[in-house]
């Protein structure tokens, strides 16, 4: 209701349940069934299931305009603006929805997407009811100084050639000051978090960037950067992740950052819940420069990554390679180290072959003594250079017993899948449920010198992570799923509480999303219970939203908005 889509696009689908064989992999457009939607049908083969992909559409012309449409960047920004026609659900809280992502200036064909300045989109829902949309981008040093010049200046460096590279940083530090940034452009185009009164738009090779949110009389007066290169008043030792953890008991956020050319390669660090850096660290154990992306946290432990995404000097200059290239037989691990002041970390061998980008969530096992991680995990066929290639991910449970150092692992679902999230008051305690979108389409971007290819999402899954469910389900399963009508494409899900909720998926599932068909953008809200019934938001943006990476929702203590 609401996406402007012409009638004949506006067609349900599903995914078969049947008989699978183990690790055979399948497109996901040969899954679709033309049966109408139900939620016991919803359900996915978990364990021994074939594993399903986005569904190859190289060749369409069709669809790949569809893909390239989704990766074109915004050209400007618009707000703030009241949005007179929105409508929001019973018992959706007041408060704010940020999301960040790459959407380059000057740079586009020329650079990967991934090298695109930060920009923010913002919906505000206010305490009368009214909702309010802007667009800004991340005024970070980099994005100042081209928007000052008026033109590119910055050369981007995700290229898979050590050469090209090389040329690059030495450019952007002889011509425009990038020492600091180790000859890369500050971007700032990951995600952003709210804490303690800030919000941070945060890229995991830079210091976050302060921005600021002014509501006033029931306006949204002003979105703006406020602070480039913001570091907690002095005591942010190296960057910051742009995936740290809050806790909603003790209001404490947990990160870490890496360093991957010098010791210590790692650094994991604690800040107050008024926003003071209290505990910091570096792990000097590590022997290796390696990316990572993401961490995990329980109530007495944090959980860091060392996996073989390996930073090499020499492959970059004997092989002509980007640095950092995934090694498929290289050793693979996790890390415990206790919050509150650890020093130490337990590191675990777990099993190799394997990447994890995103985490969904992490546990204390009271029965067992086990640490539990669920995360989403690939397998790249080849070891190389992971950033222009597809390999899907797919929901898997670690169990660590810091008694034995024994490691259980074991894939749970069989939906390649991106972007997970949970109710954030369930972060690090026992979740009963995650939701992420599902990959559909694969395509070639064309506009973009990098990547190759793009990855769509028209698919919300509702997965369970509970290993002893009530009513019988297994673990992995698909409880409840929304697959969008021809034309409308999901970004990441954010899990919205309601207002005064008990149960754990009593709240709103809301993402925003594109639609090349009408040339439209869309926030949509979803009853997190029951994903089948659709949205029931949808509110059309003034501007376009093009693919991003990660949100936050942030929330007023005040009265709640207009009804439905």
């Amino acid at each position: 209701k609401g996406i402007g889509l012409p009638a004949s696009l506006a067609r349900r689908r599903e995914w078969r349940r049947g008989a699978r064989t183990v690790d055979d992999d399948v497109n996901v457009g040969a899954e679709r069934s033309s049966s109408s939607s139900s939620s016991s049908s919803a359900a996915a083969a978990v364990g021994g299931g074939r594993r399903t992909r986005a569904r190859d559409v190289r060749g369409n012309e069709e669809l790949e305009r569809h893909i390239e449409y989704v990766f074109d960047p915004t050209r400007g920004e618009t707000g703030p603006v009241t949005l007179p026609e929105a409508r929001v659900p019973v018992g959706f809280p007041a408060g704010s929805y940020l999301r960040n992502g790459p959407n380059t200036k000057y740079g586009v064909g020329s650079d990967h997407f991934f090298d695109g300045d930060g920009m923010i989109h913002l919906v505000s829902f206010l305490p009368s009811g009214k909702v309010s949309y802007c667009n800004r981008w991340v005024q970070s040093t980099g994005y100042k100084k081209e928007k000052e010049a008026g033109q590119k200046l910055f050369k981007g460096i995700l290229v898979n050639n050590g050469v090209e590279m090389l040329k690059g940083i030495a450019h952007n530090i002889i011509f425009h000051g990038a020492l600091g940034t180790n000859g890369t452009k500050e971007t700032t185009n990951t995600a952003v978090v709210s804490h303690a009164g800030k919000i941070l738009a945060l890229m995991e090779a830079q210091k976050p960037v302060r921005m600021e949110l002014v509501v006033k009389d029931d306006q949204l007066q002003r979105f703006e950067t406020a602070e480039a290169g913001y570091d907690f008043d002095g005591m942010l030792e190296g960057n910051m992740t742009a995936h740290p953890k809050k806790d909603p008991v003790t209001g404490e956020m947990l990160l870490f950052s890496y360093d991957m050319t010098s010791q210590p390669h790692m650094r994991y660090t604690e800040v107050s819940a008024d926003g003071q850096i209290k505990h910091s660290v570096g792990i000097r154990d590590m022997k290796r420069g390696s990316m990572a992306h993401d961490m995990a946290i329980t109530s007495d432990h944090t959980i860091l990554f060392d996996l073989p995404l390996e930073f090499s000097f020499s492959d970059m200059i004997t092989r002509n390679e980007f640095p950092v290239q995934f090694k498929k037989d290289a050793q693979a691990r996790l890390g415990l180290i206790k919050r509150g002041g650890g020093t130490e970390v337990q590191w675990f061998d777990i099993a190799r072959g394997g990447n994890v980008f995103h985490t969904v969530n992490a546990y204390n096992d009271e029965g067992t003594g086990e640490i539990v991680l669920h995360a989403l995990r690939s397998e790249p066929e080849r070891s190389g250079y992971v950033f222009n290639e597809y390999s899907p991910s797919y929901l898997h449970e670690w169990r660590l017993n810091p008694n034995t150092n024994g490691v259980q692992e074991k894939r749970l679902g069989n939906l390649g899948s991106e972007f997970p999230c949970i109710n954030p008051m369930r972060q690090g305690r026992k979740a009963k449920f995650a939701y992420m979108v599902v990959d559909t389409l694969l395509g070639n971007l064309k506009t973009w010198a990098y990547p190759d290819v793009g990855v769509t999402y028209q698919t919300f899954a509702k997965v369970l992570l509970d290993d002893n469910d009530e009513e019988g389900r297994r673990q992995g399963e698909v409880v409840s799923r929304f697959d969008a009508e021809e034309g409308l494409y999901l970004f990441e899900p954010t899990f919205v509480p309601s207002e005064g909720s008990s149960a754990e998926d009593d709240g709103f599932l809301v993402c925003t999303a594109t639609n090349p068909v009408v040339d439209k953008s869309f926030f949509l809200i979803f009853d997190a219970q029951n994903l089948e019934k659709g949205p029931l938001s949808s509110i059309e943006l003034p501007e376009k939203v093009c693919s991003g990476l990660h949100g936050k929702s942030r929330k007023r203590t005040s009265k709640a908005h207009q009804r439905l």
